[in-house]
């Protein structure tokens, strides 16, 4: 028995030095995440190797591994790509170690492993929060363990020797799936804060800057905005300075755009809070859009529900519009735009998608610092960056999924009217994105 022990405990040692040290090593890079989830996948494929290399000998020539622990956690976090790899790599593994009927149950294990991986990433990655994942992962577990021990029921005649199994192997599959899942969530967790704390930061000193010079800057641009327009009603112009002076207005007024969200930024907290219709107020923000959303081409799609929120009118719509606007922009060739409100326990959800351009996980973590857009020159960063403080300010909370070529979905939880009192709950593990 001490010796199952310390081949179990070895096993164990292999799945928590990919799943902890690695992440943690990976962390601090500045590589992609494609390249971060194939260094981690081909991690997990080494430590498959050295389960199989060092088994766990349970009684009269049955031996077992925690293989199927480091397929399921690098297939369900790494995608279905992850799962094939390392699939492949075990039955390529087993084949090399030998044995006709162990190589039959691999061959049969891994497969399933595969095709489950493949229809339930999507909605392990996005519909699932971290205690539900650690609990699928878990039960998944148990089935293959199931599965394996009623093939290899097969070639097993001494009921000892099964009873002994069912007492080893059985709770140690499980076991090692929960420690391994929740080792892999704390990880994600204790990253995502880290960025937070981070973008908070930044989020801070902008805050500062920002209400220290921008009335300071605001003011002497309308002095010089006013004169323009004096000069350009001169009879004394000739048409070329007008075109000059009617240039330098407009870039007075771009300007005094850029201050005026960082004022918003700056001073976010809402003057005249009422209750808002958000059904009302989206139809408002849909109106104004409306000219634009044809010019593009832009189906609007809406189903809109009349419930209420607490906020400030002005700024209420200027969340919309921004967040509205850009999914606009992010389809140049037409597309579709869908706005839908729902309610969510005491929460109102507003669903803003659009079927454009898409963006990367990195563009996504971006989102909201001072000027970095995805528009190129045609963009400022601000917008995004004023739509999470307004949102911050109405103790709500914002996520965003996208992908490259599949458009982008906003999710914006705003607390109903009748419990606007009430703190936002943590809802990021549902739409964060998860790499493991």
């Amino acid at each position: 028995m001490p010796s199952l022990i310390k081949e179990i405990l070895l096993n164990l040692f292999f799945i928590i030095l990919a799943l902890l040290i690695v992440p943690i090593w990976l962390e601090e890079r500045r590589i992609s995440d494609h390249v971060k989830t194939m260094l981690k996948t081909i991690a997990i494929g080494i430590c498959i190797i050295f389960c199989m290399t060092f088994p766990i000998h349970a009684t009269n020539g049955f031996v077992f591994d925690l293989r199927q622990v480091a397929i399921w956690i690098g297939g369900l976090y790494g995608g279905a790509f992850s799962a094939l790899f390392l699939s492949i790599t075990t039955v390529i593994y087993r084949i090399i170690i030998g044995g006709t009927e162990g190589i039959i149950v691999t061959m049969i294990i891994t497969t399933v492993q595969v095709v489950t991986c493949f229809f339930l990433y999507r909605k392990f990655k996005t519909s699932l929060s971290s205690k539900q994942r650690i609990t699928f992962i878990t039960l998944l577990s148990i089935g293959t363990a199931i599965l394996t021990m009623i093939l290899s029921h097969i070639h097993i005649d001494d009921e000892y020797q099964l009873s002994h199994i069912i007492s080893t192997y059985f709770p140690a599959q499980p076991l090692a799936a929960f420690l391994g899942a929740y080792i892999t969530e704390t990880i994600q967790k204790h990253s995502e804060l880290r960025r937070r704390i981070v973008r908070a930061e930044k989020m801070e000193v902008v805050g500062h800057l920002a209400a220290s010079i921008s009335h300071e800057v605001r003011n002497p641009l309308t002095v010089s905005r006013g004169f323009m327009q004096l000069l350009l009603q001169s009879e004394r112009m000739n048409y070329k300075d007008k075109q000059y002076i009617q240039i330098a207005i407009e870039e007075i007024d771009r300007a005094e755009a850029i201050i005026t969200d960082y004022l918003t930024f700056a001073k976010p907290a809402p003057e005249h809070v009422e209750k808002l219709n958000v059904k009302t107020e989206i139809e408002r923000v849909i109106d104004i859009l409306r000219p634009f959303a044809n010019m593009s081409s832009i189906e609007i799609q809406t189903s809109l529900v009349p419930f209420a929120v607490k906020g400030e009118r002005q700024k209420f719509q200027q969340c919309l519009l921004n967040v509205m606007k850009n999914a606009i922009e992010a389809m140049p060739n037409g597309g579709t735009l869908r706005i839908n409100v729902s309610i969510d326990k005491d929460y109102v959800l507003i669903h803003i998608g659009d079927t454009g351009v898409g963006m990367t996980k990195e563009q996504i973590e971006r989102l909201g610092e001072p000027y970095f857009t995805t528009k190129g020159a045609k963009g400022t960063g601000l917008g995004m960056m004023v739509v999470y403080r307004i949102v911050e300010t109405m103790k709500g909370d914002l996520f965003i999924h996208s992908e490259v070529g599949e458009g982008t979905d906003v999710y914006m939880y705003f607390p109903s009217y009748y419990k606007s009192d009430i703190e936002t709950s943590s809802k990021r593990s549902q739409f964060e994105q998860v790499s493991y």
